[in-house]
């Protein structure tokens, strides 16, 4: 009787938190977040003030929590396939992000059309990087002498990869989320496969 008693706490917990975050997305797409009022959020989400505070300290709160949780988990999608199987095969984890956005891609389409949205990922890439450095291509480039080059093509996977989709959800370029993964692993594996081989050229030669 207890544990379910604590599972319905649970569920109502993540029901209530949800229908905050939406609510401030839905706000901002109509003000400046600066204008946003607790009582605007509680309102739109049908709650009441104590539910809003049981959960979140203010607006900000909120609002850092959304963009703190979608990357943490995007970043999550990703850390469950081996690195060494993402660089030789981009295809499965990219479908599985499209997937993740796609269970909800009118809020994510709210969320990215927030301008400071973007930035926060850009910002954030770095733990991407961290995933991708612990691989082994990124040992043996490092050994090679190459360790540059190999951050320079991971800056323009990661960050390409985001902006396409980013300007996918937000309606900006004619692809959808659902063609993205083989179009994305496609170049991703035609750039690797030039760039090792020119690498591996290079050091062979010297």
């Amino acid at each position: 009787m207890e544990e379910t008693r604590k599972k319905a706490e649970y569920r109502s917990s993540l029901r209530s938190k949800a229908l905050i975050k939406r609510a401030l997305l839905e706000l901002m797409q109509e003000k400046k977040f600066e204008k946003i009022t607790v009582s605007d959020i509680v309102r739109v989400a049908d709650i009441n003030r104590g539910t809003f505070y049981a959960h979140f300290k203010s607006t900000r709160d909120v609002f850092n929590k959304i963009q703190e949780n979608m990357f943490t988990d995007l970043l999550g999608t990703l850390e469950t396939f081996p690195v060494d199987f993402v660089i030789s095969n981009p295809r499965p984890v990219l479908e599985a992000a499209s997937n993740f956005l796609l269970a909800d891609i009118t809020y994510y389409k709210m969320l990215f059309n927030i301008s400071d949205t973007p930035e926060f990922i850009n910002s954030n890439k770095s733990k991407l990087f961290k995933y991708f450095l612990d691989s082994s291509a990124a040992r043996k480039m490092e050994e090679a002498g190459h360790g540059g080059e190999f951050v320079a093509i991971l800056d323009f996977w990661i960050s390409a990869t985001l902006t396409l989709y980013i300007d996918s959800i937000l309606g900006r370029i004619p692809l959808t989320i659902g063609q993205l993964p083989d179009f994305c692993s496609k170049i991703m594996s035609l750039s690797t496969v030039t760039w090792l081989e020119v690498f591996q050229n290079t050091s062979h030669l010297s």
